[in-house]
């Protein structure tokens, strides 16, 4: 057994020891031979259960239909019974930021001009005049270029 052979054998040996051996900042290892010996449950039964689902639905106060495996306290729901291949989810109100724009930053465009009274611009306006004096800069890079290629 060649020099090679046996290198690459005792990196596969550290490589599976290792999480057993090096220990986390908390002192505990990364892995422990106990996470190997859980019993095994039966996996279909867990991501499928056999049974159905009773599931709740009402409308919220701004008239969106909510569901929900509890029913709510304060309102009345109608019970539903879903088949058990359904997927949850909880539903969450967004935040301001997230809701449509109001109507009057949408009529600030004046599409028979095509132009914006709002700036386009993603920039701090603070940084506009340095921006400037780089494209300015850029411009007279390229204009000399230009010029050494004439002359060539």
């Amino acid at each position: 057994m060649g020099i090679f052979n046996k290198l690459l054998l005792l990196a596969l040996v550290l490589a599976i020891a290792g999480p057993f051996i090096l220990k986390k900042p908390d002192g505990t290892p990364y892995m422990d031979i106990k996470d190997f010996l859980k019993p095994v449950t039966n996996a279909k039964e867990s991501i499928m259960p056999s049974e159905s689902k009773q599931l709740y639905r009402w409308q919220d106060e701004k008239g969106n239909w909510q569901y929900s495996d509890t029913a709510p306290e304060k309102q009345q729901a109608e019970s539903i019974r879903v088949k058990h291949n359904i997927n949850e989810m909880k539903t969450i109100d967004l935040p301001d930021g997230y809701k449509d724009k109001p109507a009057e930053e949408s009529e600030r465009f004046d599409p028979t001009t095509g132009s914006s009274s709002l700036p386009i611009t993603t920039a701090p306006i603070e940084k506009v005049p340095e921006m400037l004096d780089q494209i300015d800069n850029f411009q007279q890079k390229l204009d000399d270029r230009q010029k050494q290629l004439d002359n060539l």
